[in-house]
């Protein structure tokens, strides 16, 4: 055993010295999208349908995801009953899109147009494991239960059942492989290939070899000709029926050597990429991969640079339609094998790395004309690098350089002009450096304190084709005549510089924060544009439009022809708010924006961008730094910040044609619920969506199922009818919520861009029917018809009948009035039963204002008269002719009349009696009350106690 084990070490490290590399670039490894909202972290099936969906079998039931989020089909408390059992065991599509799977217990149909699940007609076998179900060119549906295969229509009906037994004993089939010629051929367990007899619709037995009688999988390779065999126990073995020679029918291949140098000979599940048509396996210990050789051998090669080293439980290994590898795992996150040419080259900076200890940090960078990188590593200063050979210098390692302040490097530009670098320091000098054979000297030094007293820090570096370097700083802005080696300071820009630019007219352009942009003529003329924002970057488009960013995330266009406007592109291009670290233009007019977290690649000809996250595990960078950036004008652009540098190769592909990409309906959401969770089972591609009254809230998901780039992809959608135009999204945003619908029939419509950003042509639409409530219905309209001309109706009689009412009140009170005016006019009585109501009136009136009034001295005639709303001479007139008195002794009467009463209250003085009555002196009541009884007030007090006692003692 010791011995075995280490001839298995030899071989694994003769495999890893001797084994070419996959290349880092092209493979690396990615999470699969939504993977955190399984219900299971374990997936042991993977299956992508004919949309594009890709379906999960986990331990708790089938899962589809769209890129976004899962979908889960399984038999639970809000399903129950659904499912007969809920471990997943083999997931496929017929030609009619619905997804057959099967469980331990039964297999299912799922139409996903509905979500209608119905279980397969598997008779007595109804509760027993499906192992496996393949589909065939013809439309058949195979599936493989324990000794017995059934051959299905799409539409569910069974065609026939074969036994599937090998010397006598029922065994299941691994898989129903389909030739290029049409032939079938399965495998069974521990049974070896079987070929199907068109003729006797039987199948027999097919190149049976004792060796190799458990084949898992079985791939064709077209570029050599031959079959790949995975086989449970002998590994991979080649396979050539048309060989004459049963020795050369099944050549064994290396079987796969783990980490440990242990081999292992039971496959799993295999397939062959489309890139560097490798076979790669999964078995019970690990992934492998194996490359094949001119000779048509296997050998297997490193897989290292990507996936980390170490035994893991694997099941199944899928190739998807863009030819990405799935892999479904136990006790690790399944994961995505991405073998494509990567438009991002990555440097690690690994020599740095160990010097330092710790993650690189690049906050300045360029490269020279020899390809080799200078840039300034945060608190430790200014290096190069090769990248070729993978070798580092620091400074201070120079003779000519390690006594110059570069333990802090701020800024770092290349000279076009001359092989030269410009580097600053926090300092008012600019040092142009050199390097030769990867040794660093000083070759200028520009000492800006020569022209001004104030200098400032120095913040931007700009050299232009006529042998100038622009200098800008926290107070003004410089220029450096390079031929003649002289400095001149521009006191006409003041202010800090943000940054330089040139425009193809040969014009320099700067920016000042809170200040405004700055024009500089090459016979030094100097225009001003003001505008109040903080401006951090600037560069120029070939066409002389300006492209600036701010602190506060705008992207702004300026166009000298529109000298007062700045527009805004920040939405266009989908910036969220972060501050803008650097703009850079590249040779197609593409506008590259950086932020701490991210990179855009914009076309403003078309609105198309391309995003890259610091998000994405596989960018290298965890965030970036503002002033590493550098373009080359040769076709990269290098971005630096924490753990290295990347580059990314400008392209037309934002200029391309778009792709026709279509956008699925993912899910459709009333009032919360997934309509697919309703007992109607909708279709809502093919039949309208139906709202009731009572379903205010609509939410509509959507996705264009491209898995390996969600980062780029956007969607627009619009509610025909409600949307006056269409809203776009922002990235990883895929639903559209409608509240509140009003009744009626509308068209939803979306689209989606495709991967470089360029909108698809292709549009979705579904028809969504808000149904009426019972008070908007025809028959209810028509009862709210009736009822309002009812109530018009109604309200013009009623207008009528009271305006006939009013002038009858009006004729009737014009005829009183009539009489009334007889009546006051009138000096003698009128002896009819009508007035002498009126003289009753009029007395009784009077009588009440005399009496409210009893206690006022200054209640005359006058205030009677005012009282009752007349002329005192008409007052005095009718009370004459009614009583025969004066209206002041009608006054007085009444007056006394209560007095008599008040006086027959034996505890009434006379005072009282004079003070209730509004007298002012008992002399003047006491004439009055003779005059009316003829007697004083004391006199009659005595007169009415005398009979009081008469009455209580008489005679």
């Amino acid at each position: 055993m010791i011995i075995r084990q280490k001839v298995y070490l030899m071989q694994l490290l003769c495999l890893l010295i001797f084994s070419p590399l996959l290349h880092a670039q092209d493979i690396v490894v990615r999470e699969i999208p939504s993977l955190d909202k399984l219900p299971v972290n374990a997936i042991h099936r993977i299956f992508q349908d004919s949309d594009g969906y890709m379906w999960y079998g986990t331990f708790n039931g089938l899962c589809r995801n769209d890129g976004y989020n899962i979908r889960v089909f399984r038999s639970d408390l809000y399903h129950p009953g659904l499912l007969s059992d809920n471990y997943i065991t083999y997931i496929s599509e017929d030609h009619d899109k619905k997804i057959w799977f099967g469980t331990m217990k039964g297999g299912y149909i799922l139409d996903k147009a509905t979500c209608r699940i119905t279980p397969m007609d598997l008779q007595e076998c109804s509760d027993k494991n499906v192992f496996t179900i393949n589909v065939t060119r013809d439309g058949s549906i195979w599936v493989s239960m324990h000794g017995v295969l059934f051959r299905f229509k799409a539409d569910g009906t069974l065609i026939k059942r074969y036994k599937t037994e090998y010397n006598h004993s029922p065994e299941f089939v691994y898989i129903v492989y389909e030739d290029k010629n049409g032939d079938l051929i399965i495998s069974l367990t521990r049974g070896g290939m079987y070929k199907l007899n068109k003729d006797t619709d039987n199948f027999e037995a097919y190149f049976h070899h004792r060796d190799y009688m458990d084949i898992e999988r079985i791939i064709w390779d077209e570029t050599n000709g031959y079959y790949w065999l995975g086989t449970w126990g002998k590994g991979i073995v080649r396979f050539d029926p048309n060989s004459k020679s049963p020795e050369t029918q099944y050549i064994p291949q290396p079987l796969p050597v783990d980490i440990t140098g242990n081999a292992t000979g039971a496959i799993y599940h295999m397939v062959q990429d489309d890139v560097f048509h490798y076979i790669w396996v999964t078995s019970w210990k690990d992934l492998f991969a194996f490359r094949i050789t001119k000779e048509g051998h296997l050998e297997q090669v490193d897989t290292s640079s990507f996936l980390t080293p170490g035994n893991k439980i694997l099941y199944e290994i899928y190739k998807d339609k863009d030819g990405k590898l799935w892999v479904s795992a136990f006790d690790v996150e399944s994961f995505i094998i991405d073998i494509r040419d990567y438009i991002v080259q990555k440097y690690p900076l690994p020599d740095l790395r160990n010097q330092l200890k710790a993650n690189p940090a690049i906050n300045s960078l360029c490269k020279d004309e020899d390809g080799i990188f200078w840039f300034s590593q945060d608190r430790y200063g200014l290096c190069i690098y090769d990248s070729r050979k993978e070798k580092l210098k620091h400074y201070s390692q120079c003779q000519g350089t390690r006594n110059l302040p570069f333990g802090d490097v701020t800024n770092i530009a290349r000279s076009y002009n001359h092989n030269w670098i410009w580097a600053t320091s926090y300092g008012p000098t600019v040092f142009g450096l050199s390097q030769q054979n990867m040794e660093m000297k000083e070759d200028v030094r520009i000492e800006l304190g020569n022209v001004t007293n104030n200098p400032g820090l120095i913040t931007s570096l700009f050299e232009d084709p006529q042998n100038n370097l622009w200098i800008g700083t926290t107070t003004g802005l410089f220029v450096y005549r390079i031929m003649s080696a002289t400095l001149e300071s521009i006191p006409e820009v003041s202010g800090p510089v943000a940054g330089i630019t040139q425009t193809a007219d040969s014009r320099i352009w700067t920016v000042i924060r809170n200040k405004g942009i700055y024009r500089i003529e090459q016979d030094k003329g100097i225009e001003s544009y003001p505008f109040d924002k903080d401006f951090v970057c600037i560069d120029a488009t070939s066409d002389g439009n300006l492209w600036m960013g701010t602190t506060e995330g705008e992207v702004l266009l300026f166009d000298p022809r529109q000298k007062e406007k700045l527009k805004d592109y920040s939405f266009s291009c989908g910036m969220k708010g972060d501050i803008i670290n650097n703009i850079t233009v590249d040779v197609y007019n593409h506008v590259w924006i950086t932020t701490n977290q991210m990179i855009k690649e914009f076309n403003p000809r078309n609105g198309a961008y391309r995003s890259y996250s610091t998000r994405d595990k596989n960018f290298l960078l965890t965030r970036l730094l503002s002033k590493a950036v550098y373009y080359d004008r040769k076709g990269e652009i290098y971005f630096g910040g924490i753990s290295g540098i990347v580059s990314i190769s400008p392209t037309q592909q934002l200029e391309s044609i778009p792709e026709q990409v279509t956008t699925h309906i993912s899910d459709i959401k009333i009032m919360g619920k997934s309509i697919w969770d309703d007992q109607l089972k909708q279709d809502p591609i093919n039949t309208p969506i139906r709202l009731s009254p009572n379903d205010q809230n609509l939410e509509i998901e959507f996705s264009s199922l491209d898995f390996h780039n969600l980062d780029q992809i956007r969607y627009a959608y619009r509610m025909v009818g409600i949307d006056n135009d269409w809203i776009y999204l922002n990235d990883r945003k895929n639903s559209a919520f409608y509240n509140r619908l009003d009744k009626g029939k509308y068209t939803f419509q979306v689209k989606a861009t495709d991967k470089n950003g360029l909108w698809s042509n292709e549009v979705t639409e579904i028809t969504i029917h808000r149904l009426p409530a019972w008070y908007e219905t025809w028959w209810a309209y028509l009862f709210y018809t009736l009822l309002v001309m009812g109530i018009i109706g109604y309200s013009i009689y009623a207008y009528l009948k009271r305006m006939k009412r009013k002038n009858d009140e009006k004729w009737a009170d014009s005829a009183e009035l009539v009489k009334m005016h007889q009546y006051l006019d009138t000096k003698d009585s009128i002896s009819t039963s009508e007035f002498a109501e009126i003289d009753k009136l009029l007395l009784d009136r009077a009588t009440k204002a005399v009496e409210e009034h009893l206690n006022e001295p200054e209640f005359n005639v006058v205030s009677l008269a005012e009282a009752m709303n007349m002329s005192r001479s008409t007052l005095s007139r009718k009370i004459k002719v009614i009583t025969g008195k004066t209206p002041l002794d009608f006054i007085k009467d009444i007056k006394m009349q209560h007095a008599c009463r008040m006086l027959e209250n034996k505890t009434a003085t006379v005072a009282d009696v004079i003070t209730a009555l509004g007298y002012s002196d008992y002399k003047n009541f006491t004439q009055s009350f003779k005059e009316a009884f003829g007697m004083s007030p004391g006199e009659y007090q005595k007169q009415i106690k005398e009979k009081k006692e008469e009455s209580t003692h008489p005679s």
